[in-house]
């Protein structure tokens, strides 16, 4: 109740900026926050150096947003791609891109928020954080944080990724967040074109790309997810993540 309470009572970004010194709070106490990467071009040009181990590619539909979509995308990525990831790193979505607002060039696009879609600034940007969320579990890296969307928007026509494979983003509030637990440096890249993201998943030497599947069995009142990751002799799995969603 005290809760529902100061949410009447503050504005959005008094409770963001709550949330926000909360999370770095927690990342100085835990001792998270010294092994978060940080952005500088000097590991930019480290990470120019890795190869292409595990790569994706989904679609970008054309939609009244689109446009902007991308915009938002490639401002993300500059502030994400080639930076050398080293073993015991953390990777922060949000530590990286920071808050996508206006100030910092984003446009309106559109996000689903608590149940609802809405168009607001850096709309779209879950589409990247889906994507890195996948190539991480393809490439067994340890996931520190991340969160599902409550609700199934999307139908197998305009399903641009698998069920189970999103990630959702909500400055101050979701984060992705990923650690290098491989014995080698790795970094993200990812391009987009007009109609198509690609990721890739980069490394100084072969990752071994292991074989995922989302199970999903539809119940009364929407979908229950289960991903499966496949051990090495592509027989043996273990479940990595259970999800519900709304439909």
């Amino acid at each position: 109740m005290i809760k529902t309470a100061l949410k009447k009572i503050l504005s959005p970004s008094v409770r963001l900026a709550i949330k926000v010194s909360q999370r770095h709070l927690k990342d100085i106490t835990t001792g998270t926050g010294s092994k978060l990467v940080n952005f500088s071009e000097d590991r930019k040009k480290q990470g120019l150096n890795l190869s292409p181990e595990i790569i994706i590619s989904q679609p970008i539909y054309t939609t009244t947003f689109s446009e902007n979509k991308i915009h938002n995308l490639k401002l993300a990525i500059q502030r994400i791609e080639n930076l050398i990831i080293q073993p015991g790193e953390i990777f922060s979505f949000w530590h990286l891109v920071g808050q996508p607002n206006q100030a910092q060039g984003y446009l309106i696009g559109r996000s689903l928020i608590e149940n609802e879609l809405q168009a607001n600034y850096g709309g779209g940007l879950c589409q990247l954080s889906g994507l890195l969320y996948f190539l991480a579990i393809k490439a067994g890296l340890k996931i520190m944080e991340r969160a599902s969307h409550s609700l199934d928007i999307y139908t197998n026509e305009t399903r641009f990724a698998p069920l189970g494979s999103d990630a959702t983003v909500v400055y101050g509030y979701k984060d992705l967040r990923l650690e290098n637990s491989l014995d080698i440096p790795i970094c993200f890249r990812v391009e987009v074109t007009s109609n198509q993201i690609t990721g890739m998943l980069c490394a100084v030497a072969p990752i071994f790309e292991y074989k995922i599947e989302f199970l999903e069995q539809k119940v009364e009142d929407g979908v229950k997810v289960e991903t499966l990751r496949f051990g090495k002799d592509g027989l043996s799995f273990e479940v990595i993540n259970r999800g519900f969603y709304q439909s």
